[in-house]
């Protein structure tokens, strides 16, 4: 059953709920007071509707690292934070954000799936191209994101009217059933719950991970940069390109994500590290014995992707941090500044290219 809202969230009418994460739920409502359709995040004090809790000092951070990305035309705009008042009466903190529209990638590229309809080596370039530029900017202004996956980036195609009250609830279905206009996307950022601003050699462990997490976060190191952010648009880039819909180092625990990674991408690269000899012995003992050279172009060979667009894709996979390319490194590559290759390209990505792994 759905957490009623306090009386201080009085303004906003609740229409659907969009999502939940891991520390909350995101809704789909109506501010009566601006008449625009915004995304309400609901943020768990208590737990004991089975979220994490979420403490003030962390919806704090989270609000802070919005603040400063406040005008970065890829990231998701936060509105207002209702906090002190909120947890006095449930002991839940709510975040209300712009609203961006009815999918996220993750959504996006299951229904491509579906649909059989491959995504071409250009329309991957296009998104890639418009995430490392939102990745480039949060860092610009000192922020690590460390979330990023494509749960995280949502999908604004210009066909809902933010300013039009929907006419009934309950529509959530058919809405993201609906037609998206493919050409006219514009991917946002969103996902900040895990972001921080604080910077130093050896930042706070990360310890909630995902497949989309950095080599260095997986090994449980506390020396890491703009780079784990890099390595999760890499991952998605994996995706985009493989066609399953799915992430490509999907796994159960840690030790199947870290046995995929580096089954893939090898363990050389992490040896040479210079932080490696600083790692727990433990954490050494997890990396898979076997698998020490890269198999990445073999997953992804030159009749699913270019050399160019290799490039970028080893660059952002690339399990020493050291060696990995950050968002301003990446939108440097010639691939970004290719033309798109026109119908027969097209064509020929879409038959002989970019086709769903079996």
């Amino acid at each position: 059953k759905e957490a009623a809202w306090p009386a201080t969230m009085a303004r906003y009418e609740r229409l659907e709920k969009l999502g939940a994460g891991i520390n909350g739920e995101v809704f789909k409502a109506w501010d009566t007071q601006d008449n625009l359709i915004v995304a309400v995040k609901r943020l768990s004090r208590s737990g004991d509707d089975g979220f994490i809790i979420s403490g003030l000092p962390e919806v704090m951070r989270e609000v802070m690292c919005l603040g400063v990305c406040r005008g970065i035309p890829s990231i998701v705009q936060h509105r207002r934070t209702y906090a002190d008042a909120c947890q006095s009466e449930t002991g839940d903190t709510f975040i209300v954000m712009d609203y961006v529209g009815r999918l996220n990638l993750r959504g996006y590229m299951q229904r491509r799936v579906r649909c059989r309809r491959p995504f071409s080596e250009d329309e991957v370039r296009r998104i890639m191209k418009q995430l490392v530029e939102g990745v480039k900017a949060v860092h610009g202004v000192g922020v690590l994101h460390l979330d990023i996956k494509p749960e995280n980036v949502l999908l604004d195609d210009g066909t809902e009217d933010r300013k039009q009250k929907p006419k009934k609830k309950g529509a959530v279905e058919a809405d993201v059933g609906g037609e998206v206009k493919d050409d006219r996307i514009v991917y946002k950022i969103g996902g900040f719950g895990m972001s921080t601003k604080e910077r130093g050699k050896r930042q706070p462990e990360v310890i909630i991970l995902t497949p989309y997490s950095a080599p260095e976060l997986l090994l449980h190191s506390r020396e890491y940069d703009d780079r784990v952010d890099t390595w999760g648009l890499g991952c998605i880039m994996a995706d985009l390109l493989s066609g399953t819909g799915a992430s490509m180092f999907d796994g159960e625990s840690d030790i199947e994500i870290m046995a995929k990674v580096f089954g893939i991408v090898g363990t050389e690269g992490i040896k040479e590290w210079s932080g490696y000899s600083g790692l727990a012995a433990d954490q050494k003992s997890k990396l898979p014995g076997k698998g020490g050279v890269s198999r990445l172009r073999h997953k992804f060979p030159s009749r699913k992707l270019s050399s160019a667009g290799f490039e970028v894709l080893s660059g952002l996979l690339e399990s020493n941090p050291e060696k990995r390319l950050t968002a301003a490194e990446a939108l440097k590559k010639p691939w970004f500044h290719n033309r798109p290759r026109g119908f027969a390209g097209f064509f020929k990505s879409c038959v002989g290219g970019v086709l769903p792994e079996t």
